[in-house]
C-alpha cells in the first residue's frame, strides 16, 4: 500500500512520516516491559522502515541523471552497511555503557535495563533527522507509461500485475536472486559476532567493533565498487550492465566468503572478511537501480515494495533461521558455527549468481523497451 501511494503522493511526506514512526516505536521497544509488548514495538519499526524505500527509489531515480544515478543509489544504500557497522560498533559500545551503572531508571517508567536504554538512545534522534526531509524539493515525475493513451496515470492494480507477470522472469530472477545474497549477508552478519565470541573467545563490543568496522569499511566501498563496475561495462555497450555487475561479483565472493569462518585464526578470517565484504556487499546499490530503471514511473513504488517485501522474508527471517537450523540439525554443534556460515555462503552465494544469469537476456529486452511503455 504504502509503494503504492508513492506512485502517486509527496514521496518526502510520505519519508518523513516514516523515519518519525520507526524512530519513535524503536524508542518503544526500549520502554517495554514484557515481550508482547516488544514484540508489537518491534514490528512497529518494521511497518515504519517499509515506508522509506518504495518512495526513495523513485526519488532518487527522478532526482539525477542516468549516469550519476547508480552512484546515487549506491549512497542510499550505503546506508545499508553504514547503519549495519555502526549499529554493532555504538551499539555494544552504549550496552557496556550503561552496563556499567549500578542501575538505570526513567521518570514515569521506572527501571530498566541497559539493552533498553541502548534502543532508546538510538531511536531518539532519529525523529529529528526526519524532519531534515521537508526540506528536500519534490522532483517531477519522469519516465511515464502510457496508460489508455495518457501519460500519468496511476495504473490500476491488475494491469500493475499484469505488467510484472509478462516480465515475471526478469522480476522474479532480480528478486529472488537478490534474495539468495540477502540470505547469506544477513544470515552471516547475525551470527559472525556470536562466531567470534564462541571460537576465537572476543568480548561482545570486541566483536561488534571488528566485524562491525569491515561491514562499515569493506560494505561502504564494495556498493561504490558494484556502482563503477555497471558504469564500466555500460561503457563497453553491456545494456545488462547492472546485473552483468551482479553476476560477477556474487561469483569473486564465493572463495572469500567460503574461506573465512573455515580460517582457523582471528586474524586470517578478518582479512578473508574484507574481500568478502566488499564483493557481496557490491550488488546492493546496482540491485536498487537494476528493476527501476527499465520499469515505468507509475510502477517504481510498488515493484520497490514487491522486492524489499521479498528480500526482507527470505534475507532477514529465513536467512538468519536457516544459519541457525544448519548448526542446531545439521552440524547439530554449537561449536561447529563456522560451518554453518561456510555452508550458508557456498549455497547462496552460487545460487544468486545462477538466478542473476538467467535474467540477463529478459533484462536486455526489457531496456530496449524502456520509455516506451503502453498499458491499458
Amino acid at each position: 500500500p504504502i509503494g503504492r501511494l508513492a506512485d502517486k503522493h509527496s514521496r518526502k511526506l510520505i519519508i518523513f512520516a516514516s523515519v518519525s514512526f520507526w524512530s519513535l516505536a524503536t524508542v518503544a521497544c526500549g520502554l517495554t516491559k514484557n515481550f508482547g509488548q516488544l514484540f508489537a514495538a518491534r514490528m512497529a519499526v518494521g511497518a515504519g522502515e517499509a515506508g522509506l524505500a518504495p518512495p526513495a527509489y523513485s526519488l532518487i531515480l527522478d532526482s539525477f541523471r542516468p549516469h550519476q544515478v547508480g552512484y546515487a543509489m549506491s549512497i542510499y544504500k550505503l546506508a545499508v552497511t553504514v547503519g549495519g557497522g555502526l549499529a554493532l560498533i555504538v551499539g555494544g559500545i552504549l550496552y557496556d555503557f550503561y552496563a556499567g551503572f549500578d542501575s538505570l531508571s526513567l521518570p514515569l517508567f521506572g527501571p530498566i535495563q541497559p539493552w533498553q536504554a541502548t534502543l532508546i538512545t538510538v531511536g531518539a534522534p532519529g525523529i529529528l533527522i526526519g524532519l531534515l526531509m521537508l526540506s528536500v524539493q519534490e522532483p517531477s515525475r519522469k519516465d511515464l507509461a502510457e496508460h489508455d493513451g495518457e501519460a500519468g496515470e496511476q495504473i490500476p492494480i491488475r494491469e500493475v500485475a499484469r505488467f510484472i507477470w509478462a516480465r515475471r522472469r526478469l522480476y522474479l530472477s532480480l528478486f529472488f536472486g537478490s534474495s539468495m545474497m540477502a540470505m547469506a549477508g544477513y544470515g552471516a552478519a547475525a551470527w559472525y559476532p556470536e562466531f567470534f565470541t564462541r571460537a576465537y573467545g572476543f568480548s561482545k563490543s570486541e566483536a561488534g567493533t571488528w566485524f562491525g568496522s569491515i561491514v562499515l569499511i569493506g560494505g561502504g566501498l564494495g556498493v561504490f565498487f558494484g556502482a563503477w563496475l555497471a558504469n564500466f561495462l555500460a561503457a563497453r555497450g553491456h545494456t545488462d550492465s547492472y546485473v552483468r555487475a551482479m553476476v560477477l561479483t556474487a561469483l569473486a565472493a564465493i572463495p572469500f566468503a567460503v574461506a573465512a569462518p573455515l580460517a582457523g585464526d582471528a586474524s586470517t578470517t578478518l582479512i578473508l572478511l574484507g574481500p568478502a565484504t566488499l564483493l557481496s556487499g557490491s550488488y546492493l546499490g546496482v540491485m536498487a537501480v537494476s528493476f527501476v530503471v527499465i520499469s515505468p514511473n507509475q510502477l517504481r513504488g510498488q515493484l520497490t515494495a514487491v522486492y524489499i517485501f521479498v528480500t526482507n522474508i527470505l534475507g532477514m527471517a529465513v536467512g538468519t533461521s536457516v544459519l541457525a537450523a544448519f548448526t542446531d540439525f545439521l552440524y547439530q554443534d554449537d561449536a561447529l558455527l563456522h560451518y554453518s556460515i561456510a555452508t550458508a555462503v557456498a549455497i547462496f552465494y552460487p545460487s544468486a549468481a545462477a538466478l542473476f544469469w538467467y535474467c540477463l537476456p529478459a533484462y536486455r529486452k526489457a531496456a530496449a523497451e524502456t520509455g516506451n511503455w503502453r498499458l491499458g
